[in-house]
């Protein structure tokens, strides 16, 4: 798993360019299943105003398996284990941010979710309203935007024109700056 977690590091280190870049199957097929994850609850998401979450990981046979997605509060959700998959190691979560509300931040992760992916020892990747598809980076302490505004599906009300200018990259510190009003 570490050679793994290794592998995803140097792959997402070089940026945005990162789902352009040859990436190994491994790294590829991560990347691919948490975007299409998301891309699928992105409505369910905006429509219940809810986040929903679940694990990525890979069984002892080697193959990709994703937990079905767990409806959450409207900030914050607790992903499903891989109890039925004993010998299944957790590579990443995934979550949405659920819908557009005018005036939330919601756009970026958060200190929450970059600490509970720490905690973890995993990778995140995060869906905004905006359709933003983000990694969290605990290793390095950092969110870095994979794919920008409407990459996934967007919020219907979610208004483009007053959308924040956003980094593609966020720092643990940064990102408490942000929450903090600064």
């Amino acid at each position: 798993m570490h050679r793994l977690k290794t592998d995803l590091a140097a792959t997402f280190a070089i940026g945005v360019s990162a789902l352009a870049a040859p990436a190994t199957a491994q790294q590829q097929d991560v990347i691919e299943a948490a975007r299409v994850t998301l891309a699928g609850i992105q409505n369910s998401s905006f429509d219940k105003n809810r986040e929903f979450c679940g694990l990525i990981g890979r069984n002892a046979q080697g193959n990709l398996v994703v937990t079905r997605p767990r409806q959450g509060s409207a900030d914050g959700c607790r992903p499903r284990s891989f109890r039925m998959f004993s010998n299944t190691e957790v590579l990443a979560s995934y979550h949405t941010h659920g819908a557009h509300i005018p005036g939330e931040t919601v756009e970026v992760p958060s200190t929450y979710d970059l600490h509970a992916d720490a905690e973890e020892g995993i990778f995140g990747f995060v869906s905004t309203p905006g359709g933003r598809f983000w990694i969290i980076e605990p290793e390095r302490d950092q969110v870095r935007l994979l794919c920008g505004m409407g990459c996934l599906p967007h919020d219907p009300d979610y208004d483009v024109t007053s959308s924040e200018a956003l980094k593609p990259v966020y720092t643990g510190a940064e990102l408490e700056d942000r929450e903090a009003g600064g």
